[in-house]
């Protein structure tokens, strides 16, 4: 990482971690993702090889914690949603 960042979270699902960060960045904010090279080969998904963590630009922070608590609550607004 060239610029300084600040870790949002980690998760063991790369998965979700690669949504989280297309969402932010659809947000416009700066997100890198950071696994262990050795879990990543491998496909560990367990302690800390297997972690993936988000990182974001400092002045993003704010928004990408507030992204992320709507998310893990469920709470996101959905466009589609016809109510």
């Amino acid at each position: 990482m060239t610029t300084k960042m600040k870790k949002l979270v980690a998760t063991t699902d790369r998965s979700e971690a690669e949504i989280i960060k297309s969402a932010l960045e659809a947000r416009g904010l700066h997100v890198e993702l950071f696994q262990e090279g050795a879990g990543l080969a491998y496909g560990l998904t367990v302690g800390l090889l297997g972690d993936v963590e988000i990182w974001v630009a400092p002045a993003d922070y704010e928004a990408a914690l507030t992204w992320l608590d709507a998310y893990e609550s469920d709470s996101l607004e959905n466009p589609f949603d016809e109510n």
